[in-house]
This record gives structure tokens, C-alpha cells and sequence, in this order.
């Protein structure tokens, strides 16, 4: 079957070219065919546009002048031809480039998701979410058009080069004139071009800082309230917003030269051919026929060298905006993926926290700060290599010491609370280096192990097959059916034990109802036990829950650590909570603090260090 071009298959990071000219020519040569039957077609049609005012001058120096009819059946046949040339071989070709254009723009945006898949959270730190949102829209965009600009461009060469050799025949003082006026057009336009370039160069680079901004003020806006950190990111983001708005403001003094230049140029090339032929015509040396032709003709080419401008616009922006695409397929996962072995099975250990996850039992964990033993599960699943905890003062201290200059400053600053919760301080340069260097650390080979096999010597798959972290994790846009993934037995089985069957019957009690993007046609509560519902229709061998029910009542919660616990008896499940209708159910609990676990036992064992009661009593009160 053939391909749908719509689809692609996945490519390798190394299929990838890493230069931003490479790139752009990597995105044209997959639509070679398309490109190639676009280009001819609007080659056909910008010659057929130049020969319409060639047929009307033979019509004016044959027929008109000459009162002869003989060759108006001729001529007339040659128009007629020559027009529909012009207009329909026109739109099969721009369908074909917008084709092309298309299929470039998914082909960037597959490229985008399947290379955040791999790298993960490699891309922590180095790209942030507003620029992921403007690298999957505006950017793929920009190197999808250019091809399309690109074909106009070239229709506008190939109307000119015609016009001139057939201006050429009729008195080389007209071919002369036109080719001249081009080259000039472009002596004059390439300088502002380049101006444009630098630019739109620094107006991309403000836009992802501010947007990354929003992003994360949105994300964290109750946090910050939380923190006192208003007026400090409304400080910085005003300030961001004047660079940004300065960047736009020479975007804008660039552009308004070139679209003056883009108007003005043409019709001093017009005025300067008309004169000379006019001239010529005087004196004898072309027809009043050759006359009209040159003045139609150059009026064309005229007309699209505006485009051939628009190409070199089209092409600075595709080359600005892969510059940042490559920088982010550049990007590469924190998580070493060179193991070979496979088959582990046993205890889940990690050495870092001294947590243990015997198989086939409920294990919950208990913490007061739930960062640590998030962090701890992310280890047993490889989400996260050794290494400390980022945000802790033993990430900073390590992070400054690892880090010069502007990155010490960016680690220190990161002690304060504000800038924990802000990413707008992260995205700064200075920060980026010092997430860099965090990346760096993480990027040791866990100790984690699984029986006597070590995590990091186990295959990556074997490790995402088997073993399931849920966190907050997001819900796509698609069927309740999509979401769960499996026959609706199961789905409703899983929706059952997740306590989620009010989020089956107010999605029509189908498993075709939609989900929003995110899940916004549900409340908290209804999210986070679809994302449960959603993690036991998957039946991993190990689940990793953290926080599973946070959103949720008691007695809702109740239902469902009873109905997990039966769900999931005789597989491996871990839990993080403080929630003592939790750890009523657990066949073992670990006690963590400060990352550490400190106690293992049963809950009443536990229960007896007052420390431990007042955490988890807290939590029933």
C-alpha cells in the first residue's frame, strides 16, 4: 500500500540533519515530487503570462497595423492557448506546492512529538513549554511555506529570463534594461534582506522567552500568589515585554523598507523600460506592437520580482525558525538507553532513598514533602537517573559548584521560593546554564536495581512495558474508549475500581464520549481517576502511583484503595500517600524522611512513633 505522506514513519535522531540550511533542504527533498511537478507547472504558467502580451503585439503588428486578417485565426488560437496556460496549469501548480507545504508542515510537527518523546525530559531545561508551542506552530509553519514561497520565486526567475530573451529579440537595449533593473532590484533589497534577518532573529528569540513566561505564570499562578512572587514576575515579564516589543519595532523598520522597496522598485524598472522603448519606437527601430510587448512584458516581471522578494523573505524566515528547531532536536534524553539485559524480577531497590518494593504487594509510602518520594518512583521507573533532587539545597550546592559566573548566580537565585515556583526566571540564559548542568548530573546512570539486575542494564522498553509511573499526567483529546486503550470489559472494569463512574455516565455512558484537550470538560477529581482508570486498564506488572486520590473525598477515597487493593492483588503496586485509608490496606508501608526512608513496617507498627502519627493523622483529620 502506498504511504500516506500525511504519516510518515519515524525517524532516528541521526536522520535528523543538525544544520538549519540542511534541515530546510531535508524538509524540501521529502516532497520532491510534489516540488518538482509544482516548479514545472508554474514554469509553464509564468511563461505562458509572459507570451499574452507577446501574442497581443504580433496581433497589433500583423493584423491591426498590417489590415490584414489572414493571421487573427492564428493569433487568436495562440491566445486562447496562452491564457488557459496562464490560469489552469497555474492552479494545478500552486495545489501541488500547497500540497508540498502541507505535508512539509506535518512532517515537522510528527518530528517535534516523536523527538519529545525520545528525548523526554532530556528537553527539561533547555526548551521551554512556550517555546514548545511556538516551535510545533509558528516554526513548522515558517519551514513549511518557504517551499511554497520558493516555487512563486522561481515562477517569478523563469518569467523574467523569457521576458527578457524575447525583449531581447525585439532590441537588445530592451533585454539589456530589463535584466539590469532585476539586478539592481536585488543589489538594493539584499541589504535590507539582511537587516530583516538579524531582526527577525532577536523578535523569535523575545518571543519565546516571553511566551515562556506565560506559561509558566499561568501553570504556577497560585503558587506565586502563595510566595509573595507577583510583583517580582510582573517586573520581569514588563520588562521582557519591552525587549520584545523593541525586537518588533525593528522587525517592523526592517519589513516596512523591504514592502516599500517591494512596490516602489517595480514601477521605477516599468517607468525605465517604457522610456526606452519608447524611444526606440521613435525611431524606428521596434513596432508599436514590440512596444506594447515590452511595456506588458516588463509590467509582469515587475509585478513578480515582488515575489522573488517574497521568496528571500520567506527563505530568511524558514532559516530563522530552523535554527530553532535543530536546537531542539539537538536536545537529547537524560535517560541512558544502552542496556541489554532482560527478564529481571525480584524486589524493586533505590539505593538513594533505601526504598524497597517487595513484588506482588501493596507498598505506601509516606512522606511529608512528596517531591523526594516522587523522585524516588521516578528512579524505579527510569523517569529519572541518580542524582539529587532538583530545587533541594543539595541540588543548588551541587549545581553552583558545578556551574561559573552567570550559572552560580542562576543556581543561587534558585534558592529563593519565587524562583522554585517561576520558570520565567529558569528560561533566562544564565538559568538555562545552570538547568544544563543539573542535566549533566542527571545524566549518571541510576543505581536503582530490580532483583540482582540493575535498572540502567535492563533494556528501556522491557522498563515501559513493565513497569507504570502514574503521576498528574495529561489527558489527550479523544474518546473515553482512546483514553483507556482497551476492549470495554476492561475499560469499564478499570472505571469501576478507579471510582470514575460518574466520568463514564457524563460522557454519555459510551465509550465514545470525548474527552477534552486536558481534560477541561472534567472537574479535578474526574481527572485524576480517569488517569487511575487509565493506569489499571493498562495492568503493568509494577504500578507507581504517587498521589493517586488527592482530589478526591474520603469516602470516595475509600472505595477506591479498597477496590485498587483487590484489583491489583498478587501485582506489584506502590502508592504515595500520607492517607491513612491507604495505609489501612497496605501489606507493607516505608516511611520516608528528607528523601530517606527511616521506618518500614505496617501502619499500626509505625503508628507508634509520634512523628509518623501526627503526619498521618493530619492526613484523616
Amino acid at each position: 500500500m502506498k504511504p500516506n505522506p500525511l504519516h510518515p514513519p519515524a525517524l532516528s535522531p541521526a536522520d535528523i540533519p543538525a544544520d538549519p540550511w540542511r534541515y530546510l533542504w531535508y524538509v524540501a527533498r521529502a516532497q520532491t515530487g510534489l516540488v518538482a511537478l509544482g516548479f514545472v507547472l508554474l514554469s509553464i504558467s509564468g511563461a505562458a503570462w509572459i507570451l499574452l502580451p507577446w501574442t497581443i503585439a504580433k496581433i497589433i503588428d500583423e493584423v491591426l497595423l498590417a489590415e490584414s486578417a489572414e493571421p487573427l485565426a492564428r493569433w487568436s488560437i495562440m491566445l486562447v492557448v496562452v491564457a488557459i496556460a496562464s490560469s489552469w496549469v497555474f492552479v494545478a501548480g500552486y495545489r501541488s506546492l500547497f500540497m508540498a507545504e502541507s505535508h512539509a508542515r506535518v512532517r515537522t510537527v510528527r518530528n517535534i512529538t516523536d523527538h519529545l518523546n525520545r528525548a523526554g525530559t532530556g528537553v527539561r531545561g533547555a526548551i521551554s513549554p512556550g517555546e514548545m508551542v511556538n516551535l510545533s506552530t509558528e516554526d513548522a509553519h515558517k519551514t513549511g511555506s518557504f517551499i511554497f514561497q520558493l516555487g512563486f520565486g522561481w515562477m517569478g526567475l523563469v518569467m523574467t529570463a523569457v521576458g527578457a530573451v524575447l525583449l531581447w529579440r525585439a532590441s537588445p537595449a530592451l533585454g539589456i534594461t530589463t535584466l539590469s533593473g532585476v539586478l539592481l532590484i536585488g543589489f538594493v533589497v539584499g541589504p535590507v534582506l539582511g537587516r530583516l534577518q538579524h531582526h527577525q532573529i532577536a523578535y523569535r528569540s523575545s518571543v519565546a522567552t516571553l511566551t515562556g513566561q506565560a506559561s509558566d505564570v499561568v501553570g504556577g499562578l497560585r503558587v506565586l500568589r502563595g510566595v509573595g512572587g507577583e510583583e517580582q514576575f510582573s517586573r520581569r515579564y514588563r520588562a521582557a515585554s519591552a525587549e520584545l516589543r523593541d525586537a518588533g519595532y525593528g522587525v517592523a523598520t526592517a519589513d516596512s523598507w523591504v514592502q516599500g522597496l517591494k512596490a516602489s522598485l517595480p514601477l521605477a524598472l516599468i517607468a525605465a523600460v517604457t522610456w526606452v522603448g519608447a524611444r526606440l519606437a521613435l525611431h524606428g527601430t521596434i513596432t508599436i506592437g514590440e512596444l506594447s510587448a515590452a511595456f506588458g512584458m516588463t509590467a509582469l516581471v515587475a509585478q513578480h520580482s515582488g515575489a522573488m522578494i517574497g521568496m528571500a523573505q520567506a527563505v530568511i524566515a524558514a532559516q530563522v525558525a530552523s535554527r530553532r528547531l535543530t536546537a531542539f532536536f539537538n536536545t537529547r534524553s537524560d535517560i541512558a538507553d544502552d542496556g541489554t539485559a532482560t527478564g529481571a524480577a525480584g524486589t524493586l531497590r533505590d539505593p538513594e532513598s533505601g526504598l524497597e518494593i517487595e513484588p506482588g504487594r501493596l507498598t505506601v509510602i509516606v512522606s511529608a514533602e512528596a517531591k523526594p518520594a516522587e523522585a524516588a518512583m521516578e528512579r524505579l521507573a527510569r523517569y529519572r537517573e541518580a542524582g539529587p533532587e532538583p530545587g533541594t539545597e543539595a541540588e543548588l550546592r551541587a549545581a553552583t559548584e558545578r556551574s561559573s559566573g552567570a550559572d552560580r548566580g542562576a543556581a543561587t537565585a534558585w534558592g529563593s521560593a519565587a524562583a522554585r515556583v517561576s520558570g520565567a526566571e529558569r528560561s533566562s540564559g544564565a538559568d538555562r546554564g545552570a538547568a544544563t548542568a543539573w542535566g549533566s548530573a542527571a545524566a549518571r546512570v541510576s543505581s536503582a536495581e530490580w532483583g540482582d539486575v540493575k535498572l540502567a542494564d535492563l533494556t528501556l522498553d522491557e522498563v515501559r512495558e513493565r513497569v507504570l509511573l502514574l503521576r498528574d499526567d495529561y489527558l489527550f483529546a479523544q474518546t473515553l474508549g482512546e483514553t483507556l486503550r482497551v476492549d470495554e470489559e476492561r475499560a469499564l472494569a478499570a472505571i469501576s475500581a478507579a471510582g470514575a463512574g460518574d466520568v463514564h455516565s457524563s460522557l454519555g455512558s459510551s465509550m465514545d464520549g470525548e474527552v477534552h484537550n486536558a481534560g477541561r470538560n472534567l472537574s479535578g477529581g474526574q481527572r485524576q481517576r480517569l488517569r487511575l482508570a487509565r493506569a489499571l486498564a493498562a495492568d503493568a506488572e509494577v504500578l507507581l502511583a504517587v498521589e493517586p486520590t488527592s482530589a478526591v473525598d474520603a469516602h470516595t477515597e475509600s472505595l477506591i484503595a479498597e477496590r485498587v487493593a483487590a484489583a491489583r492483588a498478587g501485582r506489584t503496586t506502590a502508592v504515595v500517600t500520607a492517607s491513612p485509608l491507604w495505609l489501612a490496606r497496605a501489606d507493607a508501608v516505608a516511611w520516608l524522611v528528607d528523601g530517606k526512608v527511616r521506618a518500614t513496617g505496617s501502619h499500626a507498627e509505625l503508628s507508634l512513633q509520634d512523628e509518623y502519627r501526627s503526619l498521618t493523622s493530619r492526613q484523616e483529620s
